[in-house]
């Protein structure tokens, strides 16, 4: 008999059950935090920070690039992404710009509210990475974005006029708004509801 203890010792090998810390890591590694639960609120919190920061880098896009708008004789409509028609009130050059893709109509995420801008297609195509639904207009050659015929506007008029519920884009993306949507560029876009007149937004 040798030892004076039964073999094996009073505790288990190495002092400790094995892995004294959860998962057993080598070491006493750190174990890795894990990501907040959907729908909690240290969840939504990390929604709200990463909206806000995306805002952040669509508003500086916006101003760094934004176009003013000249107000003319020819409106030009487009579509929120609440699914309500909006319009503006350009020059011919400028609608042309629009309609030859050159020009995009853009979301300017304020802190109060979203309201619309003017911007070169490059720069409408930086946000697009970020946020497809910034961009409400885009004459793209190859893939269009918010395209409308005559029609469609008329169409759409009409269900507006008959006090129809827009349809809603469905979210593939992270996004809250604040407040309602406006129509503003720079302050020069035409107040809902005021006479329609110049030339239908016929983008082609």
């Amino acid at each position: 008999m040798g030892g004076g203890r039964p073999q094996g010792g009073g505790r288990p090998q190495g002092g400790r059950p094995q892995g004294g810390r959860p998962g057993g890591e080598p070491g006493g590694g750190i174990v890795p935090k894990l990501p907040p639960l959907p729908g909690s609120k240290a969840a939504q919190r990390m929604e709200s920070k990463k909206q806000v920061e995306q805002d952040r880098k669509l508003r500086e896009l916006v101003h760094g690039g934004q176009v003013p708008v000249d107000v003319g004789a020819t409106v030009f409509y487009f579509m929120t992404r609440k699914g309500k028609l909006r319009r503006l009130e350009l020059t011919e050059t400028q609608a042309k710009q629009l309609e030859d893709g050159t020009l995009a109509v853009v979301e300017r995420p304020e802190p109060a509210q979203i309201e619309h801008s003017l911007v070169p297609a490059a720069v409408a195509e930086q946000m697009y990475a970020i946020s497809k639904k910034s961009v409400r207009f885009l004459n793209r050659k190859d893939l269009p974005i918010g395209f409308m015929s005559d029609d469609e506007v008329k169409e759409k008029q009409a269900a507006e006029a008959r006090g129809e519920e827009p349809q809603v884009e469905e979210d593939d993306e992270s996004t809250t708004e604040g407040g309602e949507e406006t129509a503003q560029a720079e302050d020069t876009v035409s107040p809902e509801g005021s006479p329609e007149g110049g030339t239908e937004p016929t983008p082609s």
